[in-house]
């Protein structure tokens, strides 16, 4: 069922996935409400919902808001309910317990209008308690190779998707989101937008991520431990495939490192040293250079365990990762 219908063609759709978020949902609409850029909808697609998300929606007077409802199937499958209703060009996406920064939308919009190549620019977001108060953590980074979009989301997740525009055309090309994840859909999603388009990465903060208890992808989901498999699935199976892409295969054993590294920082952080410590042993073998990998394994976990809890740890982090690159450019 779905309400507000008469506006005019919005140019942007502000896609919203909830599942039992009527707590944090009236910061979130009025956060994409409050989007400097104002030719745009907003779907909020109810994911089967028993609590007030529903009166949340339609308490809500303007008419840019869209509120449709499903039996409940997974973040996935509201997203792709969300982007087939969309009428926007370009569509932008907003989870129900988060907010946008109110420029998010005037400032990355304008990246994609300028670079018809591109088919999605996004930049970074800030982590925030769940009183909304403000933490160190940063989601969104730079690819790690320069005009190698490929290899540098199959090296690792540097998008994040809630500081993020897409171009329609370029989402309904890559097929939608995979109803079958039960998270990590957009990583996976930017994996193939990466096989036949650009991207963009604009680094400002234009987004704030929520980080609290109830969260599906929080260290304490009970399904925590199947997402962070599901990311070592992720890779492996996209390197299973036949016909890999050649710039794809030119960084498999640096995206098994990782992704292995990955997961056990993950379990580690939730207290499961000991399931962890074959995923970081796993990282080393796949490195292929034991030295070299043994170094990278610990300084990645200790800044994950411990200094991205901290802004000067991050900030120190972000230098020493752009004087690497700008050598490397150069």
């Amino acid at each position: 069922m779905c309400h507000n219908l008469e506006m005019a063609t919005p140019r942007v759709s502000v896609l919203i996935p909830a599942y039992n978020r009527a707590n944090y949902l009236p910061e979130t609409l009025a956060s994409a409400l409050a989007q400097t850029y104002s030719e745009l909808e907003i779907i909020v697609v109810d994911d089967g919902s028993t609590d007030a998300t529903a009166q949340v929606v339609r308490a809500v007077a303007d008419t840019r808001v869209r509120y449709i409802y499903q039996n409940n199937r997974g973040v996935s499958a509201a997203l792709n309910t969300a982007w087939r209703a969309a009428r926007g060009e370009f569509v932008a996406m907003l989870g129900s317990d988060d907010v946008f920064l109110p420029k998010q939308i005037e400032t990355l919009l304008p990246l994609l209008e300028r670079d018809t190549t591109s088919g999605f620019a996004y930049a970074r977001a800030q982590a925030m308690d769940a009183q909304g108060n403000p933490l160190p953590q940063i989601l969104g980074a730079s690819p790690k190779f320069a005009d190698r979009p490929l290899a540098s989301l199959l090296y690792g997740d540097c998008v994040c998707g809630i500081a993020c525009v897409i171009r329609r055309a370029t989402l309904e090309r890559a097929g939608g989101f995979d109803e079958t994840m039960l998270a990590n859909e957009d990583w996976a999603l930017w994996i193939r937008i990466a096989e036949f388009s650009r991207f963009i990465f604009h680094d400002e903060i234009l987004a704030r991520y929520r980080m609290h208890p109830t969260s599906l992808t929080g260290a304490r989901s009970e399904k925590y431990r199947q997402i962070v498999l599901e990311r070592i699935r992720l890779i492996e199976n996209y390197y299973a495939q036949p016909n890999a892409p050649a710039d794809a295969a030119a960084v498999k054993t640096l995206a098994r490192r990782n992704v292995y590294m990955d997961a056990g920082i993950r379990l580690l952080a939730i207290g499961q040293a000991r399931q962890a410590l074959p995923y970081l042993a796993r990282a080393i073998r796949a490195h292929g250079n034991p030295c070299a990998a043994t170094l990278r394994v610990t300084g990645v976990t200790l800044f994950d365990l411990y200094f991205s809890k901290t802004r000067w740890g991050v900030a120190l982090v972000d230098k020493l990762v752009a004087r690497r690159r700008g050598t490397a450019r150069a």
